[in-house]
């Protein structure tokens, strides 16, 4: 058993998303803490583009397995969760999001280990996956938007309507964001319907067995 595990942990789309687990903290370090910013782009720009191509890898190499699905999910949540961070941070996005996104993230995973640990299963949607890339393409334009703001990147004079083209980006972004966090609640909500039957299911056959 332990040497299947070491197996499939070490495939190439698992290693994609073990990268991304690794490399999340050095994108916020890279940002926040050193103020490196074209660096911090092009980490995050390789951490996503890591995320867009494991499935395909997986499907390429038939390296398809449950493992390699959990570390794929860590590595959304994690690498979501800390570009997330930054852009509140950074003073690009309203904390609230935040909340709302981490909510989602911990209701889905309680359900889904509920229906796993009862025998059940609960697979993943679409919509999670258009999630994750809403988010993450979005964080790319806050990262370009927060590089293009910065004091002598572009001319003062670049602007529409008053409004610099970093500045923009970063709002357009967030509505990416925004956007990407409502297709999640509608997977969550369309998860928490499988669950309720699921759990209905349950308790009618234990009633039954009694």
């Amino acid at each position: 058993m332990r040497g299947r595990f070491l197996r499939e942990l070490i495939t190439v789309p698992n290693t994609m998303s073990l990268f991304r687990v690794a490399a999340a903290p050095f994108l916020a370090v890279l940002w926040i803490g050193l103020d490196w910013r074209v660096a911090g782009l092009g980490l995050g720009t390789l951490i996503g583009l890591s995320d867009q191509l494991d499935g395909y890898v997986a499907r390429r190499l038939h390296q398809t397995t449950e493992l390699g699905a959990l570390i794929d999910q860590l590595g959304d949540l994690v690498f979501e969760s800390t570009c997330i961070i930054i852009a509140l941070v950074s003073g690009y996005l309203w904390s609230g999001w935040l909340v709302v996104y981490l909510l989602r993230e911990f209701t889905v995973t309680v359900i889904r280990s509920y229906v796993i640990g009862h025998g059940g299963e609960l697979p993943s949607t679409m919509l999670g996956k258009v999630k994750s890339s809403c988010i993450q393409w979005a964080m790319f334009g806050i990262f370009l938007g927060g590089i293009l703001v910065q004091p002598g990147v572009v001319p003062a004079s670049w602007t529409m309507v008053g409004i610099s083209p970093g500045r923009m980006i970063i709002w357009v972004s967030d509505a990416w964001i925004v956007g990407g966090i409502a297709v999640g609640i509608v997977g969550a909500a369309i998860y928490f319907r499988s669950f309720v039957q699921f759990y209905n299911s349950q308790q009618r056959e234990e009633v039954g067995g009694r």
